[in-house]
């Protein structure tokens, strides 16, 4: 049987890299689904649960030059890949000293008055920038031309290795050719070259670590260890060995490590990296707990009912992850560019050389060469690689940070394109909890608080939608009697017999079957209330108005969405007239009430057939089917497990004010990546025809390979840092 899998992959430096393991994955047997996240240097591939398949595919990524680490835990898999990703960053720091050593020194020797031990003295400098510094892109180009791929390390290692031999044949087999050969040789471009790359390099890379700090910072929230009772005595455990059932002891001040039941205790909890709300919760016997929140003053014994990445934190942590790690179609067009660039681009520099030498004069062999070498080297397709990804991992962990989980990225792609929202009633735009807010008894005052209990012993047990607010409303008014006969009536009432008399509690039509009525002199309930009736036989007793109330920001945030220019619906299973009543107070032009789920998914596919772009958001079971069709839909994070299921945004607290700052978000992502790719395809579009000397006929201007190897890796770090700027974009809620 197959699963995902992902595998952190080391030595990866460019889009072609990635591509490359791309490659590499998708020709091992039994590998479905190969894909790389180069922002994260993650390898995603279904593969069977086997460590001799794993163990094939790690032989088939390092043939090309890359390590993936293969270890079974998760937290020893991020171990391993920053301990060696240190390592690495090691490594290029001393390589890259080791080639600006030699490229200053070349730079020195080209302004000193000429010698003649002068060539072989700069060949002797060149060669270890060549050899040493630039080993890495030269045995990653060879492994990779065995398996038939490309990336940039073939063009660096093929552009330097041509300067730097053309330069030695030069010197050993050509010191008595034509007056100026001398001033032909490369042997600085070799250098500096590989100098400016690995410069652009390291500092992409250490950009780089900055898009994933979402993740890392979910994960600092992971406490490692755990103080578990067993046998009666505590012992400290590593979390990833609890069970379901453990028991934990959380002392004051320790992250709680799994999400459970409270047995024993009380204490405040600060659950905001969850909830999102400031303040602390109280917590006692039965209440629950979420792995991640931070215990106060109180010790507590916790029952452990989810443990590892079943809480609600792992799964958030997988969800940012499996987002981030998913590619929008506009990566997936990046994506397939870049894997065929380096072809073209070396077919390209060819073509530079073969028209220097038919089109130039005397020196056009050199001229050609310089151009094509400068075309190798600036045409490298990295820039255009890392323009999606990156905004996209920094887009994805910006809004899970701040109480947004996008569930992938082309829903986050796709939300910036909506020109419709439609909304559920209950619980997005309404509270979700609905209260009695009129009480009218028709009995003495002497009366009240004998039926008071009545009404609220019959309540708890009825199944009727409008019960619990009834319950919550006479919680306090004591102890419950003993009731007989008591009989359900779906979506009606219920009855029941207490010392010899029938009650009935429920709708107007139930209670008046048995003859009762409202008095005439009683007003008539609000548009946007649902009525309750308490009857003995046909004496009306009561009538409870029950509404629930709008979400305190629900008509800034409608209004926030038009100043977008998005239209706004809403859709309920409500009566018509409550939902009349409720879009006059939120100015809604448009609604439709008494809506069946299917009704809801009927009308969201009438508004994409008109060629709308619909983003539904809803939070209760009876959304779910609307809600997977829509082209992006959201889901209360309040709201069912189901409807979060089928959403790919979940807004993780019951905070409407979400939903615009989700949509700014997702605008500001949008618009990154089109910068990134712009500003990428922009530069490869003029520095290549630059490069294979498209100006020297009208000013003589040549663009030296070591400046064009600066260009490159500039233009990488460019677009890193492009992306990085969304982690400080001003955006409602998200401070």
């Amino acid at each position: 049987m197959k699963e995902q899998k992902r595998f952190p992959v080391v030595g990866m430096r460019c889009a072609g890299c990635a591509h490359a393991v791309e490659q590499a994955a998708s020709k091992v047997d039994g590998v479905d689904d190969a894909h790389v996240q180069l922002a994260e240097n993650m390898l995603s591939v279904s593969i069977q649960d086997s460590p001799e398949a794993v163990d094939v595919l790690r032989r088939a990524v390092r043939g090309i030059g890359f390590d993936l680490i293969v270890e079974d835990s998760e937290a020893d898999q991020l171990r391993l890949r920053d301990a060696m990703e240190a390592t690495e960053l090691l490594r290029m720091k001393r390589d890259t000293v080791m080639a600006w050593a030699s490229s200053v020194a070349l730079m020195f020797l080209m302004v000193v008055p000429h010698f003649a031990a002068m060539p072989y003295l700069m060949m002797l400098i060149a060669l270890p920038a060549y050899v040493w510094a630039g080993r890495a892109f030269h045995l990653s180009a060879l492994r990779q031309l065995r398996h038939g791929v490309f990336s940039m390390d073939t063009l660096v290692s093929l552009s330097t290795t041509i300067s730097f031999f053309y330069s030695v044949v030069v010197l050993f087999f050509f010191r008595e050719g034509p007056v100026g050969m001398a001033l032909h040789f490369y042997f600085d471009a070799s250098a500096m070259i590989i100098a400016f790359v690995l410069l652009g390099k390291l500092m992409e890379k250490r950009a780089g670590r900055n898009t994933g700090q979402a993740i890392r910072e979910l994960m600092r929230l992971q406490p490692a260890e755990a103080l578990v009772v067993r046998g009666g005595k505590e012992v400290v455990m590593p979390v990833t060995a609890l069970i379901a059932g453990d028991l934990v002891r959380v002392r004051p001040g320790e992250q709680v490590p799994v999400d459970g039941v409270v047995t024993e205790g009380s204490s405040s909890v600060q659950e905001s990296m969850i909830s999102g709300e400031p303040l602390p919760r109280e917590k006692e016997t039965g209440s629950a707990v979420f792995s991640g929140t931070i215990n106060g003053s109180g010790v507590l014994t916790v029952q452990a009912t989810r443990v590892g990445s079943d809480t609600v934190l792992g799964r958030i942590i997988r969800t940012v992850r499996e987002a981030q790690a998913s590619k929008a179609p506009i990566q997936r067009l990046a994506d397939k560019i870049a894997g065929i660039f380096v072809p073209i681009v070396i077919a390209l520099a060819i073509l530079t050389y073969v028209i220097w030498r038919l089109t130039g004069g005397e020196d056009a062999g050199i001229y050609g060469l310089l151009c094509a070498i400068s075309v190798l080297v600036i045409a490298c397709p990295c820039a255009l690689g890392l323009a999606t990804p990156t905004a996209l991992v920094v887009g994805i962990g910006r809004a899970a940070c701040n109480g947004i989980l996008v569930r992938n990225a082309e829903a986050l792609e796709r939300f910036a394109a909506i020109d419709t929202v439609v909304l559920d009633k209950t619980g997005t735009l309404t509270e979700g909890k609905p209260q009695v807010t009129q009480t009218h008894w028709f009995v003495p005052d002497g009366e009240m608080p004998a039926l008071r209990r009545l009404l609220y012993s019959a309540e708890i047990l009825s199944t009727h939608p409008l019960a619990a607010a009834v319950c919550r409303a006479f919680v306090g008014d004591g102890s419950t009697v003993e009731l007989s006969d008591v009989q359900n009536y779906a979506g009606r009432g219920i009855s029941f017999t207490y010392e010899g008399s029938v009650y009935n509690v429920g709708s107007a039509a139930f209670v008046a079957e048995s003859g009762a009525t409202v008095p005439s002199s009683v007003s008539a309930p609000p548009d946007d209330a649902a009525v309750l009736f308490f009857a003995c036989g046909d004496k009306m007793l009561g009538r409870f108005c029950v509404t629930d109330e709008l979400q305190p920001q629900a008509a800034e945030v409608l209004e926030q969405l038009r100043r977008h220019k998005v239209r706004t619906v809403m859709l309920t299973g409500d009566r018509p007239e409550a939902a009349e009543s409720l879009a006059r107070k939120l100015g809604l032009e448009e609604y439709r009430g008494g809506m069946m789920p299917s009704d809801k998914a009927d009308y969201i596919r009438m508004l994409r057939s008109q060629g709308h772009h619909v983003a539904m958001v809803g939070d209760g079971v009876n959304d779910s089917e609307a809600l997977s069709m829509a082209d992006v839909s959201v889901a209360m994070g309040d709201g069912s497990h189901i409807a979060m299921e089928v959403a790919g945004i979940t807004l993780m607290r019951s905070d409407l004010r979400l939903l615009p700052a989700a949509y700014e978000l997702s605008r500001a992502t949008r618009r990154t990546v089109k910068g990134n790719l712009f500003w990428a395809m922009c530069y490869n579009l003029i520095a290549i025809p630059i490069a294979a000397g498209l100006l020297f006929p009208l000013n003589g201007f040549l663009l030296s390979p070591a400046i064009a190897g600066a260009a490159m890796a500039f233009s990488s770090v460019s677009v890193v840092a492009n992306s990085l700027r969304l982690r400080t974009k001003r955006v409602p809620l998200l401070r």
